[in-house]
């Protein structure tokens, strides 16, 4: 029986970048949770106009990306289907204002937290809240809302 032999086969893989390369020493913003220009959304009729027009497919991706959300509980804080979510092209008004919204948060919450901190603080009941789940509340402007008040509280050593 002879011995088998060995040949080094070359793998080769690809590496792609991620939608949102988090750095600590960098500010977490909305638009580069979002990957917009600045220009279309500090001002507010610049944030009109772009709400009107609709955010596209890949800012909706780039958000996915950066929350770590799977697309039904993305579609549950939209108000919309996973299946609308699929075949979308580009949002509606309501649609855009609501990530802009959840982009805020998690910029917020990211720099506060660093990602993968927030991604936990939005998963665990948080006796604050009456023992619910931030991720719960994201489906709702006043339950976002509730949550940067939260985060701020927190930032400003406020006890509960």
């Amino acid at each position: 029986m002879k011995p088998k032999k060995y040949s080094k086969k070359r793998h080769f893989s690809s590496v792609s970048e991620p939608a949102f390369a988090y750095n600590a020493n960098e500010p977490v913003t909305v638009f580069s949770v979002l990957g917009v220009e600045p220009l279309r959304v500090t001002e507010p009729l610049n944030r009109i106009h772009t709400f009107r027009t609709g955010f596209k497919k890949d800012v909706f991706d780039r958000l996915k990306v950066v929350t770590g959300l799977d697309n039904e509980t993305l579609a549950s804080a939209l108000a919309v289907s996973s299946k609308t979510i699929q075949r979308t092209d580009v949002f509606d008004s309501v649609q855009s204002e609501k990530m802009y919204a959840l982009a805020e948060l998690y910029a917020v919450g990211i720099e506060y937290f660093g990602l993968e901190g927030f991604r936990r603080w939005m998963d665990r009941p948080l006796f604050s809240l009456g023992n619910i789940r931030p991720l719960d509340l994201i489906d709702v402007s006043e339950g976002i809302g509730l949550l940067k008040t939260e985060i701020m509280r927190l930032q400003h050593g406020v006890a509960v």
